[in-house]
């Protein structure tokens, strides 16, 4: 039996399998569509018990989950994410002869690990895997397969790198070159508010409360935060000196040289021109500028709590890579 609920504005459905309780959003707002959903799924539930498991080909399949991803998902995780590694692990499966979803075993997933290896870093291939697991899990979900076999399949370890972040010597020197190009105040607003490159890039004059000191980053069309939540960050009294003079109705903040809003790879590229490969430092990109941001916040004494909420980290755990970086904690000794 499956049932819907709503938690906050969204539609729920769950449902019992294999002795355990399973659920998701459905991502709507609209009674009608949930229903429909919850239908669909009941269908297919009924098909199970009954013996007649629907099996599917891998390309249907691949279709139906792109599809899903679409209307579930941000656009650049679909675009960016799902589409290319989904392709690629059906790809892989077809040409080696696997045509239906029922026929995936945990060797197939393993094969094709070994080959990502070939080419790829290890956390390129987490990654890879992740999207195959999420097609296997919509496949289960479906009713098309009884388990997800990536599950089972050990994944190689990920190594990772500490975050880059600039000394304040270093930055020191990059303001010293981007102050005199037009991406200065979207350097001095990655530096100053620790914004992503899709923040800085979707940020709007009204969401910038000069009186009132703070930036408030929202949702828009055409644009997702990561967390899908609204986040305030303190304005700093730097970047409000900074941003005060140039600030212009209801426009985007920054625009490139002919006035339009930048695309992604378009600003990354006119940063590594004009900022990143003038200053020689190494591994150095507009990211790096977010890491800057919390690694001197912590290094100053910042909570590190303070700090993942002006982050939108979802989980200060997320936000301990930045722990280390503390002054010494002397409280200890008042015991």
């Amino acid at each position: 039996m499956a049932f819907l609920t709503k938690r906050g504005k969204y539609y729920h459905v769950y449902w019992q399998q294999n002795g355990k309780k399973r659920g998701r959003s459905l991502k709507t707002t609209r009674k009608a569509v949930a229903e429909q959903h919850l239908r669909e799924l009941e269908y297919r539930l009924a098909q199970r018990e009954l013996g007649q498991e629907a099996d599917v080909d891998l390309e249907r399949l691949r279709d139906e989950y792109l599809s899903y991803s679409q209307a579930t998902k941000k656009q650049s995780t679909y675009e960016r994410h799902d589409v290319p590694r989904v392709t690629r692990f059906v790809a892989f499966l077809t040409e080696g002869g696997v045509k239906k979803a029922s026929e995936v075993t945990e060797a197939h997933v393993q094969q094709y690990q070994q080959q990502l290896l070939g080419s790829h870093s290890p956390r390129t291939v987490r990654h890879c895997l992740y999207a195959a697991s999420g097609l296997l899990s919509f496949a289960v979900e479906r009713g098309y397969v009884r388990r997800n076999v990536v599950r089972n399949v050990s994944k190689v370890k990920a190594q990772k790198n500490p975050p880059r972040y600039l000394s304040f010597d270093e930055w020191e020197h990059v303001q010293a070159i981007a102050s005199g190009t037009y991406l200065w105040p979207l350097v001095a607003t990655a530096y100053y508010a620790g914004f992503r490159n899709s923040e800085l890039r979707f940020l709007t004059w009204p969401e910038i409360d000069f009186e009132r000191g703070v930036i408030t980053l929202m949702n828009k069309e055409g644009f997702s935060l990561k967390n899908r939540e609204a986040r305030t960050v303190p304005l700093n009294r730097e970047l409000k000196r900074i941003l005060l003079p140039i600030r212009d109705g209801e426009a985007y903040c920054f625009l490139d040289r002919n006035g339009e809003q930048f695309g992604d790879k378009q600003l990354a590229a006119e940063f590594k021109r004009l900022v990143a490969g003038p200053s020689g430092l190494p591994h150095f990109t507009l990211h790096s500028l977010r890491h800057t941001f919390a690694s001197h916040l912590v290094m100053k004494g910042v909570s590190i709590y303070k700090v993942s909420q002006w982050l939108g980290h979802k989980s200060v755990n997320t936000t301990m890579i930045y722990a280390h970086l503390a002054p010494q904690d002397d409280e200890i000794n008042v015991l």
